[in-house]
């Protein structure tokens, strides 16, 4: 039994709770949203693996926005297999220097998992944004390693999942979009419990791609104009 224990620890897929604290303290960065800051307990980790999950193009880079322009001086921000043409004009919009930034489109999986942990321990990225539907345990434990190695952290984009596994992952995330935004809701977080969710609101920042607090107000009584009569 001790060395079934022992074996399960050196693969990571047994929880120590005296490691907990360390973990805690690690360092974090500000999402730019200081509710989604609340949520996170201060901010995205300095390293590891982030799971999103999604339907998919419903904000997700415009809720990393902020963040990745702070991080900006820090190195580069690489772009791993994104299922859409990336558009200059939408980063420089979110703030990035697009020549600070990678877009990767390998053509197999193997090949983008091998550059998204070519990137993490490079030590010349300062993020890694990687689309994938789905992975491995043994495949996300080398890219946390890998994080670690190049103090960088991977933002992991997936698809909602019906039947989900649960991954070696330090910040999982579900995102669900709404009138003013989206909905964030924490499903694991390393080293502390889940804290439900929160909805952020792109209305300052994106207007026009919100829909308005007035119009979607339930109470709020919009008149038609009166035909002509006579």
């Amino acid at each position: 039994m001790q060395d079934i224990i022992q074996h399960l620890k050196s693969q990571h897929l047994v929880w120590q709770a005296n490691l907990t604290k360390a973990d805690s303290h690690q360092s974090l960065s500000s999402s730019g949203f200081p509710k989604l800051d609340a949520l996170l307990g201060g901010g995205f980790p300095a390293h590891g693996v982030v799971e999103m999950e999604s339907v998919g193009s419903i904000g997700e880079l415009r809720l990393l926005g902020p963040y990745l322009k702070a991080s900006l001086s820090r190195g580069l921000t690489a772009f791993i297999q994104p299922p859409a043409l990336m558009n200059s004009l939408f980063l420089h919009n979110i703030g990035l220097d697009i020549n600070q930034v990678w877009i990767v489109t390998p053509e197999h999986q193997r090949d983008a998992l091998w550059a998204a942990e070519q990137c993490l321990k490079s030590g010349v990225c300062s993020n890694v944004l990687l689309w994938q539907e789905a992975l491995e345990i043994h495949q996300v434990k080398r890219l946390q390693v890998a994080s670690e190695q190049g103090s960088c952290p991977l933002f992991m984009l997936k698809p909602n999942m019906v039947n989900r596994l649960s991954l070696p992952v330090s910040l999982s995330l579900k995102l669900q979009g709404h009138a003013q935004g989206v909905s964030v809701e924490v499903l694991k977080r390393k080293g502390g419990w889940s804290k439900g969710k929160v909805d952020i609101n792109f209305q300052h920042h994106y207007p026009q791609l919100v829909i308005s607090t007035a119009v979607h107000n339930p109470s709020t009584v919009v008149h038609f104009p009166l035909a002509n009569q006579g």
